[in-house]
């Protein structure tokens, strides 16, 4: 069955869809974790340490792809009422959800190393904190000036996000 569906969500929209969705992930992230828990020191360096990042940043990725290809949503993306759509084809493919996850990253990984350096206060530099959140803003900045509102990694990757009505 398929929904109507109406020109890009609002920045708000897509910015408080984007909050629910850290929440959800950091939930997720605590529970894929727990079989490492009695692990303890082993993990803080090494081959353990970049095993487990890159098992949890396959879990991030199998988890969007997963459900941006079975629906286009995530939970708070139905809540919310958004639908990511492929510009050129009827279903999104692995790849290019995997390609709007690397962009997703590339753009709004700094920012959230910054607020990580925000805690050190006095040992980190300000104008490097400010920096890192330069490409987030930049995106947000795109999405207001695109015509069709849509974030950079968006455009990159080829996706599209679109309001679906009740």
């Amino acid at each position: 069955m398929t929904e109507p569906v109406t020109a890009a969500p609002g920045i708000g929209r897509r910015l408080a869809a984007l909050l629910y969705e850290a929440l959800l992930l950091l939930a997720l992230l605590l529970i894929v974790s727990f079989p490492f828990a009695g692990m303890k020191g082993a993990l803080l360096d090494g081959w353990p340490r970049l095993f487990f990042q890159l098992y949890l940043v396959g879990v991030v990725s199998a988890y969007f792809t997963w459900f941006w290809r079975n629906g286009g949503q995530t939970l708070p993306m139905k809540t919310w009422r958004i639908r990511l759509v492929a510009l050129s084809t009827p279903q999104l493919s692995v790849g290019r959800a995997i390609a709007r996850i690397f962009c997703a990253v590339v753009l709004y990984g700094p920012a959230c190393a910054g607020v990580a350096l925000m805690f050190f206060p006095g040992r980190v530099n300000p104008a490097l904190t400010v920096l890192l959140f330069v490409p987030m803003v930049a995106t947000w900045w795109w999405a207001r000036f695109d015509p069709d509102r849509q974030f950079l990694h968006d455009r990159i990757a080829g996706t599209r996000q679109i309001s679906v009505l009740a």
